[in-house]
């Protein structure tokens, strides 16, 4: 048995990563839109973000997430390398989100940048992470074909 996917404890700590991940971005949008919330408590989150997502992506690289999935179906190689290829500029676009305004008129005009660059910033993640999880399934599902 691979040390990869199958590995359950590792599958749970990715699980309970992509909860959290969600999370995060949930509480973030709605202090966005809300407009309660200092721009300091703002920044402190957006800055969580660009941690939780190094350390996601690099559970992801380094753990199987990929690699059990690759053996399977190996056919996938390509999709893997260019979903890989988005982590480190993902990242970067997570961390440059926690850029810090003045305060004054310039407050206002922070809040609305970064709320319209914080939702395309999510659309994009959850689209590639709607990626990853397409290749996972597709994956395990040829291998499960396969074995039929």
């Amino acid at each position: 048995m691979s040390s990869a996917i199958c590995d359950e404890t590792e599958f749970r700590e990715i699980l309970d990563q992509h909860r959290a991940l969600r999370e995060l971005l949930e509480r973030i949008g709605a202090m966005l839109r809300q407009r309660t919330a200092s721009i300091d408590q703002v920044a402190e989150l957006l800055g969580q973000l660009g941690d939780t997502l190094i350390k996601h992506f690099t559970l992801e690289e380094a753990g199987g997430y990929y690699g059990d999935a690759l053996l399977r179906a190996p056919q996938l190689l390509s999709r893997a390398n260019d979903l890989l290829a988005q982590h480190p500029k993902m990242a970067r676009k997570a961390q440059r989100l926690v850029e810090i305004a003045p305060l004054g008129a310039a407050a206002r005009s922070w809040r609305d940048e970064t709320q319209m660059r914080f939702d395309a910033f999510v659309r994009e993640l959850l689209d590639h992470e709607r990626g990853e999880d397409c290749l996972i399934q597709e994956a395990y599902s040829r291998d499960v074909e396969a074995s039929d």
